[in-house]
C-alpha cells in the first residue's frame, strides 16, 4: 500500500490485489450488517457492531433516543451504504485510485465504519484499549491496525 499526493487537490492510493480484495470483503460484510438491522425485532438486543455504527443520540433518555432514531436512522444507514459501495467500487476498479477532496470523504467515513465494526468484535472501547489479544484475534487485530494506517496516510497526504 502506498498513498501519495497527486497535484494540488488529489491523492493516489495504490493497493495490492490482496488489499483491494480485503477492502471488498470488509465492505461487503459492512453492508450485510447494515442491511440486517431491518430483520431484527424491535427492542431485541442488537449486534454490538451495529450499536457502535448507530449509537443512541441520547444515552440517558431511551424515549428521546428512539424518537431521534426514528427520524434519522434510515438516512444515516443509506449514507453509510452509499459510502461503502463507493469505496468498494473504486478499490475494485484499479490498483491505483485517484481521490480528490470530495471523493475521499466516502473512503474516510467507510474506513471509520470498518474500524468501528472490528473494534466492537475485538472488544476495543477506547484508543488505548487493546481488546482481544488472543491468537485467534490476531488477524482481526492486524486488519484493524492496517485500516487505521490507511486512514492516517490518506489524511496525512491530504494535509500536504
Amino acid at each position: 500500500m502506498r498513498v501519495r499526493r497527486a497535484g494540488r487537490v488529489s491523492i493516489v492510493v495504490q493497493l495490492s490485489s490482496v488489499e483491494r480484495q480485503l477492502l471488498d470483503d470488509l465492505t461487503a460484510e459492512l453492508t450485510t450488517l447494515l442491511d440486517a438491522r431491518d430483520t431484527m425485532p424491535p427492542g431485541a438486543p442488537g449486534d454490538p457492531a451495529l450499536t457502535r455504527l448507530l449509537p443512541d443520540a441520547y444515552r440517558e433518555d431511551a424515549e428521546a433516543a428512539a424518537e431521534f432514531r426514528r427520524f434519522t436512522e434510515d438516512e444515516l444507514v443509506t449514507a453509510k451504504l452509499a459510502d461503502a459501495h463507493t469505496l468498494a467500487d473504486t478499490a475494485r476498479s484499479d490498483s491505483e485510485i485517484t481521490l480528490d477532496r470530495t471523493s475521499v470523504i466516502p473512503w474516510l467515513r467507510t474506513l471509520t465504519d470498518l474500524r468501528l465494526v472490528l473494534a466492537a468484535r475485538l472488544g476495543i472501547q477506547h484508543d488505548d484499549d487493546a481488546g482481544d489479544t488472543s491468537a485467534e484475534a490476531e488477524p482481526a487485530q492486524r486488519v484493524y491496525l492496517w485500516l487505521g494506517n490507511l486512514q492516517g496516510w490518506i489524511l496525512e497526504a491530504l494535509q500536504r
